[in-house]
Order: C-alpha cells, then structure tokens, then sequence
C-alpha cells in the first residue's frame, strides 16, 4: 500500500479528550481504545525524557518514526527543550498525535515545536523532503506496534521492522562523540535471545556503539518496559539498569545499574530453611533485570549469606540471616513480602489440612495469615477465606505469611516484617 505523507493540522482532531494516563491532574490529551491501550504512561514517559535529559546528546531535532498519540515525543521535545518529528502511518493517530504535541505543550507552558506527518516512517527520505527538513536527527526514538498475545516475541513482529527502520534513517542521524543516540521501546517478554539479536541489527550499523539495557516496571511481579539505549543515549559505565516506577508521579523513580552487560539467572542452593532465618519474596521483575544480587547487596549486611531458593516464576525466594535495611523509600516496592521464619508444616495446602496448618498458626501467635505460593486460581480464595475464619478464634497478634519453597513438602510460616 502506498501512502502519500502530509503534515497533520493539530486544530483539525475533534475527537473527545481523556485524562492523560499516569499523568498530572487537568492535562487531557486524545486518545481512542486503541491508543489509550497502547500509550505509554505520561510517568514513564517523563522518566526517560529527564534520563535523557542527563545525556550529552548532539545539537539536532528528535525523530519517532512510529509515535502513536504522540505522548512519548511530545514529552521528549518539552523536556529536552528540541524540535522534534513524529510519523505513524494511521491517519487518525497522526492527528491525535498533532493535537497531543500542542496540547502537552500548552500545559507545560511552552511552545509546541513539534511536527506530525500522517505517512511510513520506513521513508525517510519522502518523509524529509514533505517537511523540507536538512536537520540532522539528534535522538532516534522507536517504539514499534507488536501483536496482542504473541508468545515468540519474534523481531519479525515489529511493525515496522527494526532492520527496515534502522536503514531508513541511519544517513539522518547525528553523531556526538560516542556516535548517534537512540532508544529503542521493545517488547518487555524479549528473551536473552531476542535481545542478541537485537544487538546484532544494532552492531551491522553501528559497530561497538555502546548500549544500555533498562528494564522498568510498576511492581507486581511484571515488566512494564523494556528498552535499549544506543550511542549518546547509553550510560557508558553500566551496561544494565532496572527502574523502578513510584506509584505517584511526584516521587523519583529507583534506579539500580550494573556494569555487566549481560547476566545469568542466580544459582540456586537449595539450603534448606530453618528456624529463625529470614525469608523474603522478591519482586519477579526484579529478577527477570538481572539486578536482584545488585539490590540484594545494598539491603543487607555484608557478612550476610544469601542463599537462593526459587529464581523462576511469579514468586522468586531468598533466605538471609538478618532482616533487610532499606535505604531507599521504593526498596520497599522491590519485594513482595520478608519475614522471619518461625515453624515448618509437613503438610500439603488444602482443605483436608487447613485446620491443622491453622492451629499450627495460632499456637505460634498468629491471627492474621497470608498465602503467598502457587495455587490453582480456583483454590486460593477459598484457602484463603478458610484460613481467615479459623484464625479468628486466635488471641495472637501476630501478622504473617505462608510459602513454599519451590516443590518442597514443608510450608514455612513466617512472621512478617
């Protein structure tokens, strides 16, 4: 299909206005279902731009060759005070995205200096000569359109592809000092793989330009964002860094990095939990940015021996000696739970042993008890409200959780902390 670029008009988008999503009180921008699912959240958006903000990028304008409603370039452009381009090849989302950059920018209170084409940002040249720029591009932001429950996460996804658009606009890239800068917006479920691969389209182009791994995430155990950082745009002394996002957009985010670039999933020793250790469930997120052992190294005392027990799945589990110190107000957020164990059960979790499991609970103190394992969606509620009802005729007062480590017969009962 052929499409004939034209710039978009940001006065000729009619459609209703919806608060921003993540962002400050009174900032509405358009957005339909499709974008609104698809829009990266204001929060993050500001995130990177202010990231960015700290890189000694070159003089220039800022490309998005693909910028949905627009939300990441217009933040981009305010924050790092740059003319910017955006392309999508919808029509409608090229106009909401026109509108976007002039209402973002009116309620930053500066002016609008960017320029939405409706066309392919595969062609970069059509697209230049529309818009008669001769800039070169200082910043090359990407965020490619990938399928709804793919389960390969595949490059070939990508629409546009990542090889296709790198090409198209690798002549119209400034360089700094350490070559042109760029991010790269991926799919969060990339594989080491993936991600080689990835590095391999990157070092046909731009051979040994370096490159920034980051993870980001919300909690919950799931990566919200994962992205590549290439060039100018890179931190050259850490190869990977993990985000953690405040639950409000008035807080500074958490950040962590390693120098190593690549990483490998932590050993696990299998030392069996006892009496007295201390346990702790760590956001999966965490883990899944290779930086637990990083943060792990900050919470705790030196000395502290950490031992692995589950690295895979929604609930990863270490074992130290003493409790963590958290030193940041957001490494709270980096775990799900931490406690001290206090008994071990031989049981397995179910209805036919609920009621001793429980009166093991109440004989340790306990009147309020989570559970924190793997269960069939269908069973834990029903655990759970049982286990509720049964502690009530406790005297305790004690609050605490009940796991598993890994496929082990014993259910450890922990005092939370």
């Amino acid at each position: 299909m052929t499409v004939s670029p034209r710039v978009m008009d940001s006065l000729l988008h009619a459609e209703k206005m919806n608060m921003i999503p993540y962002g400050p009180e009174g900032l509405l921008v358009h957005l339909d279902d499709v974008t609104r699912r698809l829009a990266t959240p204001w929060q993050v958006c500001m995130i990177r731009a202010r990231q960015l903000e700290e890189c000694d990028l070159p003089d220039g304008m800022v490309i998005d060759p693909a910028c949905g409603a627009g939300l990441q370039l217009a933040a981009l452009s305010n924050v790092l005070g740059k003319e910017a381009l955006g392309v999508d090849i919808d029509e409608s989302r090229a106009g909401m995205a026109a509108a976007n950059q002039q209402l973002i920018s009116d309620f930053l209170g500066q002016q609008c200096n960017a320029t939405i084409v409706a066309g392919d940002g595969t062609k970069a040249a059509e697209v230049l000569k529309l818009v008669s720029s001769e800039n070169k591009y200082a910043l090359f932001y990407f965020d490619p359109a990938r399928p709804v429950g793919s389960t390969t996460h595949a490059l070939d996804e990508m629409d546009p592809k990542l090889n296709i658009i790198l090409d198209a606009w690798k002549p119209y890239l400034k360089h700094g000092e350490t070559g042109p800068a760029m991010v790269l917006d991926l799919s969060p479920r990339l594989s080491s793989e993936r991600r080689a691969e990835v590095e391999d389209l990157v070092d046909e182009r731009w051979p040994g330009l370096d490159r920034t791994w980051q993870w980001a995430s919300r909690g919950s155990g799931r990566i919200d964002r994962l992205s590549l950082w290439l060039g100018a745009a890179a931190d050259s002394e850490h190869g990977r860094r993990f985000i953690r996002i405040p639950p409000d957009h008035f807080s500074e985010p958490l950040e962590l990095k390693s120098v190593a670039h690549s990483f490998e999933e932590p050993p696990v020793q299998k030392i069996f939990p006892r009496k007295g250790n201390h346990l702790t469930i760590l956001d999966s997120a965490l883990v899944s940015s290779g930086m637990a052992s990083t943060w792990l190294d900050g919470v705790l005392e030196n000395e502290d021996r950490v031992d692995w027990q589950v690295t895979a799945g929604r609930r990863p589990i270490v074992t130290h000696g003493e409790p963590l110190r958290f030193g940041h107000e957001l490494d709270s957020l980096l775990i799900q739970c931490t406690g001290m164990v206090v008994s071990l059960v031989r049981a397995t979790l179910d209805e036919n042993n609920l009621e001793s499991i429980a009166e093991k609970a109440i004989d340790c103190g306990f009147n309020k008890m989570t559970l924190r394992t793997s269960l069939p969606p269908e069973v834990q509620p029903v655990l759970q409200r049982g286990l509720d009802r049964m502690l009530r005729r406790s005297s305790g007062t004690k609050s605490g959780f009940i796991t598993r480590t890994g496929t082990d017969e014993h259910l450890l009962l922990c005092h939370e902390e």
